[in-house]
């Protein structure tokens, strides 16, 4: 949840830009604190607490994950996941995008949808940023919205950073503090909500998380459900632990044990890598479906959505001649480039693991109507936007911009 102007864009990058500025004019070998980061030779087999399968790499193909997804079918009670009237697998998908404040609209979206009676059941949710702080509410059900309203409707930004004095910046990491989101973080994810999270993984159902692993410059994809039923020995911290690395711009340090040696990775905001996700090329769907039945390719007619915080389309704008609102602009449009990337890579991956794919956006024509970060009113009009396009059921496309073209949006 990064502060920032409420433009339509995926991140606001108003306050982004200050931070570009501001350190501009700070010396660049400001001395580091201490830590013990990984050797580059142990990255992949550094693992929490020496407790394995708790997360993968989110660039590259992984046994596990397919592994994992095998498990998942064979873990489902009997009807959780009906199939068709002629035994097609009927799966539903969900991926949240990163946005900050615009997650007001995916929470309203999510309301929306239950309201209208047409919101599936969730075999697999994924979440970036402001994303992964819907998504274990999105998993557990409509029984948690009023909890995602009064998260999306009554925050504001002194709730989510607090602001460091600029004249320390040479002696840290970064201008914000994360204090009032681990506070908000922890709060809203109880013991009980991490518990739920549990048996819904035994139950069959995934929920994934993704951070960036910065000295890698790699994602890292987490379990959550996992997490939540590992034998880590403080997990319900771990859990709330990733969700504030997926969500902050300070840097969040987590421990990890390598060739019998403790390190400390440095994890920041999964949306620097990609504003969404899903597991594409880390997993072979199809092989994982054919697995998990014997051998046999069943008829995959599974689904998945996406809503987009923010908007996804071009938006124009006069841009003035100063160094503030180009720095702002030239942010807003490669957070928006990154948001695009994503989108094209889920709909190339759908195409070929074989199943649908849909995703909602704000609308272009939406124009915020306050300019500060987290203003309360303008989160309860896109919250009620979300909610009114849900509802009506017609928001929906199945191809991205620059595919449409092809007749995929209905």
């Amino acid at each position: 949840m990064n502060p920032g102007k409420s433009t339509g864009t995926l991140s606001g990058a108003r306050s982004l830009g200050m931070i570009v500025l501001s350190l501009l004019f700070l010396c660049s070998c400001a001395s580091e604190k201490v830590r013990n980061p990984v050797p580059p030779s142990l990255r992949d087999t550094a693992e929490v607490a020496g407790t394995r399968g708790l997360r993968v790499w989110g660039d590259g193909h992984d046994n596990a994950l397919n592994g994992d997804f095998v498990q998942s079918i064979r873990d489902e009670p009997a009807g959780s996941f009906p199939r068709g009237p002629n035994g097609e697998i009927q799966y539903s998908g969900l991926a949240l995008s990163g946005g900050g404040e615009h997650g007001a609209f995916g929470a309203g979206f999510l309301e929306g949808w239950s309201a209208s009676g047409t919101r599936p059941k969730f075999k697999v949710v994924t979440g970036i940023s402001t994303g992964a702080l819907i998504a274990p509410f999105a998993l557990l059900g409509p029984e948690y919205d009023e909890t995602l309203k009064e998260a999306y409707t009554n925050t504001t930004v002194d709730k989510v950073l607090a602001k460091k004095w600029l004249a320390g910046a040479y002696w840290r990491e970064s201008l914000f503090d994360n204090h009032p989101l681990e506070k908000m973080v922890r709060e809203a994810m109880s013991d009980g909500v991490i518990d739920a999270i549990g048996k819904a993984h035994r139950n069959g159902q995934r929920l994934f998380v993704s951070t960036t692993n910065f000295d890698a410059q790699r994602p890292v994809i987490w379990n959550m459900g996992a997490v939540a039923n590992s034998q880590h020995p403080d997990a319900y911290a771990l859990f709330r632990k990733i969700i504030v690395a997926s969500t902050a711009i300070p840097a969040v340090f987590i421990d990890v044990n390598a060739d019998g040696k403790r390190y400390s990775e440095m994890h920041v905001d999964g949306g620097t890598l990609g504003q969404m996700f899903f597991y594409g090329s880390s997993m072979d769907w199809q092989a994982a479906l054919r697995d998990a039945n014997g051998g046999t390719q069943p008829d995959d007619q599974s689904v998945l959505y996406i809503i987009v915080d923010g908007q996804i389309a071009p938006d124009y704008e006069t841009v003035r001649r100063r160094l503030l609102p180009i720095t702002n602009r030239t942010i807003q449009t490669l957070v928006k480039v990154s948001a695009w990337s994503a989108l094209y890579r889920m709909y190339l991956h759908a195409q070929i693991g074989g199943y649908g794919l849909k995703y909602t956006a704000l609308p272009e024509d939406y124009q915020p109507e306050s300019d500060e970060p987290y203003d309360p009113t303008e989160m309860r009009r896109m919250f009620e936007i979300g909610q009114t396009m849900a509802e009506n059921g017609e928001s929906w496309q199945s191809a991205p911009p620059g595919f449409r073209h092809c007749g995929g949006d209905k």
